[in-house]
């Protein structure tokens, strides 16, 4: 697979991303759906924030990439994603966007420190900015699931609170469970000020209602 302009930003480059990790992990929907969040959770947010379209496709890059670890071993995904971000010489990157995917794929599970107790963000050029990407990606990639059936989502916003519903063919504890996780939205919540109500709603419930 030949490597597109190193500047890591174009569509063809993105397209290249998506490829590529699918190489890795023998598909990209996740990747492909979790991308598609983030970019609705950052737009919807615009006048809560000060990123740009450049910092949105750096965003986009990270979706594609956080599991990317997962190649090798689940357990341990995340910290194998940063490492392979952060030594694989084939994948387009700048040092900047290289350290910013590798911290973004170290954080994107788990607990995130606070940004003066974090080793791993003293590596990362313009770590507020970064930990707000890592925030919209935990959230969506909170929205997404491998193991359950895609849930159809609708984000909206009124003021400083976030409302998502997830509509899901049935809506069981274990749904429930993955799509309701607090600490997936803890980061964007302190850094947007903002809060994040999730509703798990089953069609069939829906139906029967109308």
């Amino acid at each position: 697979m030949s490597r597109p302009g190193m500047d890591g930003q174009t569509a063809s480059t993105l397209s290249w991303f998506r490829d590529w990790v699918s190489s890795q992990l023998g598909g990209n929907r996740h990747e492909r759906r979790v991308a598609a969040i983030a970019r609705s959770l950052f737009e919807l947010t615009t006048p809560m924030h000060d990123l740009n379209r450049g910092d949105l496709r750096l965003l986009k890059l990270a979706a594609y990439l956080h599991d990317v670890g997962r190649s090798e071993q689940n357990k341990n995904h995340a910290a194998i994603g940063a490492r392979i971000i952060r030594r694989d010489r084939t994948l387009p990157l700048k040092k900047r966007q290289r350290r910013a995917l590798a911290y973004m794929a170290l954080r994107h599970r788990g607990r995130v420190p606070d940004a003066e107790n974090d080793p791993a963000l003293g590596r990362v050029n313009d770590p507020g900015k970064v930990r707000l990407l890592l925030g919209f990606l935990r959230a969506a990639d909170g929205l997404d699931s491998r193991g359950l059936a895609t849930p159809r989502l609708s984000i909206s916003r009124r003021g400083q609170v976030i409302r998502v519903v997830c509509r899901l063919r049935e809506d069981t504890a274990k749904a429930r469970r993955i799509f309701t996780r607090r600490k997936k939205f803890r980061l964007l919540e302190e850094l947007l000020e903002c809060r994040v109500e999730v509703v798990v709603v089953a069609k069939r419930r829906l139906r029967a209602v109308a």
